[in-house]
């Protein structure tokens, strides 16, 4: 994984392009100067294909790593002890491929914080990849991308809210009068509606066939296929999720996007269960779907009743996949899909190298996305279908069910489930397991008193424990099977980042939230603000997040932005938005404002009260460290990036009103001090600016901004708004107010804001909460 390999090699949920470096402070002549230093890869690719494993436990007696089965197997591989507390071990042979692994610490099954992670198993587990030789159809390419966004719904079979991931075809937004086919894929079971993206590359793999001329231009929709009700206890089906599909996922997107009509323009697929409810779908709504793909599953009850109505409803594609090492599967595919093929159905059935496991979804993905859509004019066009429309409509929600979303949700998944599942098969030898409720990792036992109750899986284990950052270390005992719990009492309201230790080694815990922070993946538990209701999930008109890709200019590498567009966004394709660039701070990224900071809850619902201007706001990682060492030490060289490839990106990408007036910066500790160098060092780009925890500064060894912050005329000139921001409990609340107060005595009226807070989310969300009322205004 050295960073001029791919980058889809590299990439994980938590962080796009993983910098593996963290932040010191180094004392020098008396000064405190804030740099960077690399920091331990958990899971390395070397250039000969080798892979190294690595982790940080000097209290443990010994550390070892396996595979969950498939192509990396299940023997424990025991790393090696070295003088500085890291257990390592570099590993040849591993087979080419997608492996998820787990990590034992004397013994105990564990999570890496420092190595990749992805949901899979039911929870936040480690992965890494070995590309093939001469496999580059899921690798990131210069070619035009698709946009991927992440939408939401409601399902009107257990009442909740959804989310689902849309990927939309390079000329969708430059072809605002075509319409396009879609394709519904499902995940497995264990994983959830981010698995498509992130672990099978599946925009990646469109945008290449798509540039190469492979496949058609699609949309294609990626749904979390859980739909449990309460107190149900389903069998292999997790509720009715075909239900779902047809009734509420269907109908939001042919009401929310531009989609060619009728069943020749409408392919479902999956894997695994994702495979099974494929099947299940298809049979149950023969009217809606041509296009079948059945990747590593069998339903032969389904595919004999498509096979039935084939006169009725004939299947155009049915493909049937399956890895080498699935025995048999293959054979029992292709016994149906020689009978489809006899039908003049096209698909059959294909094995690739491998066993239950992403690498061969990927590759089945690929050759079904090339099969499917090649019909005639009439069927790209869905003209001459007779299809009725399709209407959303949302059924209200429960306000307490909306609120457990809101205190649950983490970028692995939207609407947690705590899982795992029993193996079984019934009478025909299909699997016909069920499910069986876990603990949750951090569980609110009363808001009122602040009490919260971790709940750890730690089977063997001689210490577990909670720490809380700002709090300190809790202990926990152990309790039900392998389980060890403890309450904690005086929690107080809002945000908290903790750590998990087992044997004292610090780990992550797969059953809890989880988010990027302080370098590392880590847990987080959030204590209900009750006064707080801008940033929970309410049933307003809901903004999209967009993942978007750029090329920076600075250090050649591709960066992703999360990009927010208001609701009108889409309804009104002639208008255009002022743009808000918001930013992390040092040690997270990209990702933390929008499921840390609850940045979309935030605006859809001020928009919803017409207490914000409506805007585009753009959320991107703050880190660029180009080859020839030129940056800052603790900024990187993320502001001139910025400046030469971010803004121009979104600019030529979505419809700004591109001129400074409409144009703001803002950003929380580290991402402050960027917003102050960059606002003042272009004043031709920004008019509006926040600096949250960041301190302000007035001058310094660096820069005098003196000739701006003491003038009320020249600040008049270069600033419509320039927002301060810093909490009571904060180390720099003192210097940061003699600043402010030094500004305000020369009448220059900057905003200050302050709150009973500490430098974590829960003050910058309210930060944001009064920042964006103020923007465009």
């Amino acid at each position: 994984m050295h960073t001029k390999r791919n980058q889809a090699l590299t990439m994980h949920p938590l962080f796009f392009d993983p910098i593996y470096r963290t932040a010191y402070r180094e004392e020098k002549d008396g000064k405190t100067a804030l740099k960077y230093r690399d920091d331990i890869w958990g899971v390395r690719l070397e250039d000969n294909g080798d892979v190294t494993f690595t982790m940080h436990a000097p209290s443990a007696e010994t550390v070892e790593v396996a595979g969950v089965g498939g192509s990396m197997g299940r023997e424990r591989i025991a790393l090696e002890r070295d003088g500085e507390g890291n257990f390592s071990k570099t590993v040849s042979g591993i087979a080419p491929g997608f492996h998820y692994h787990f990590w034992y610490v004397d013994g105990v099954q564990v999570a890496n914080p420092v190595a990749p992670v992805a949901y899979g198993c039911f929870g936040a587990t480690n992965f890494f990849e070995v590309p093939g030789e001469g496999e580059d159809f899921w690798f990131l390419k210069d070619v035009p991308h698709g946009d991927v966004q992440i939408r939401t719904y409601v399902s009107g079979v257990n009442g909740h809210v959804k989310k689902c991931y849309v990927y939309t075809p390079p000329s969708y937004d430059r072809e605002p009068g075509r319409k396009y086919p879609v394709l519904y894929v499902q995940h497995g079971v264990g994983e959830d509606e981010t698995g498509w993206i992130w672990n099978g590359k599946l925009n990646f793999i469109l945008d290449n066939l798509i540039a190469e001329g492979k496949a058609r231009e699609m949309i294609v929709v990626m749904c979390c296929g859980y739909a449990f009700l309460k107190d149900e206890d389903p069998v292999f089906f997790p509720g009715d999720f075909g239900r779902e599909i047809a009734e509420n996922v269907i109908p939001f997107i042919e009401d929310h996007y531009r989609t060619a009509k009728g069943r020749s323009n409408r392919a479902m697929a999956g894997l695994s269960l994702g495979s099974a409810q494929a099947t299940q779908f298809v049979a149950r709504f023969q009217e809606l779907f041509a296009h079948l793909g059945v990747f590593s599953g069998m339903r032969d009850q389904e595919a004999e009743e498509i096979l039935s109505r084939h006169e009725e409803y004939p299947m155009e594609t049915v493909l049937m996949t399956a890895g080498a090492g699935e025995k048999g599967l293959d054979q029992a595919q292709k016994a149906y899909t020689d009978r489809f093929r006899a039908l003049g159905v096209a698909g059959g059935q294909r094995c690739y190298p491998g066993y239950h496991e992403w690498h061969v979804w990927r590759a089945s993905l690929r050759d079904f996305a090339e099969l499917i859509f090649r019909g005639g004019a009439q069927a790209q066009t869905g003209s001459g279908t007779g299809e009725a429309d399709f209407t959303y409509q949302e059924a209200p929600l429960d306000t307490e069910q909306m609120d457990r979303q809101t205190f649950a949700e983490h970028i692995l998944m939207f609407d947690p489930i705590y899982k795992g599942l029993v193996h079984a098969f019934d009478e025909n030898g299909r699997p016909a397991g069920k499910y069986k409720d876990e603990h949750c990792g951090a569980e609110v036992v009363d808001a009122a008193e602040g009490k919260f109750r971790f709940w750890i899986r730690a089977k063997g284990a001689k210490t577990v424990e909670a720490d809380i950052w700002g709090m300190g270390c809790f202990a926990l005992e152990p309790a039900e099977e392998d389980w060890w719990t403890c309450e904690v009492r005086g929690i107080e309201k809002g945000f908290h980042y903790y750590g998990v230790k087992v044997n004292g080694v610090d780990v992550l815990d797969g059953n809890a939230p989880v988010g990027y922070g302080g370098f590392r993946a880590i847990n987080y538990l959030e204590m209900p603000e009750e006064d707080f209701e801008e940033y929970r999930i309410r049933q307003n008109p809901h903004g999209t997040v967009h993942l978007n890709y750029y090329r920076s200019e600075e250090t050649g590498r591709t960066k992703l932005c999360y990009v927010y567009t208001p609701a009108s966004y889409e309804k009104e394709p002639d208008r255009r938005y002022p743009v808000l660039y918001l930013q992390h701070g040092g040690g997270e990224n990209e990702a933390g404002w929008i499921w840390q900071g609850k940045l979309a809850n935030l605006a859809d619902n001020l928009i919803a009260a017409g207490r914000m201007e409506e805007m585009i706001v753009v959320m991107g990682t703050g880190y660029a460290f180009p080859d020839s060492g030129a940056y800052h030490p603790a900024m990187s060289a993320f502001t001139e990036e910025l400046v030469s490839s971010g803004i121009p990106f979104i600019d030529r990408t979505y419809r700004t009103i591109p001129d400074k007036e409409h144009r703001a910066m803002a950003g929380l500790s580290m991402g402050g001090m960027q917003t102050q160098r960059c606002v003042f060092a272009h004043p031709e780009l920004f008019r509006w600016a926040g600096i949250f925890s960041g301190g302000l500064t007035i001058r310094d060894e660096e820069a005098d901004y003196s000739a701006i912050l003491l003038d009320p005329e020249e600040f008049s000139r270069r600033f419509a708004m320039l927002f301060v921001a810093c909490g009571t409990q904060e180390w720099s609340y003192e210097s940061t107010k003699e600043n402010e107060e030094a500004v305000l005595a020369a009448g220059v009226p900057i905003v200050t804001f302050e709150g009973y807070g500490y430098h974590d989310w829960t003050f910058w969300r309210h930060c944001a909460k009064d920042f964006l009322p103020r923007l465009f205004r």
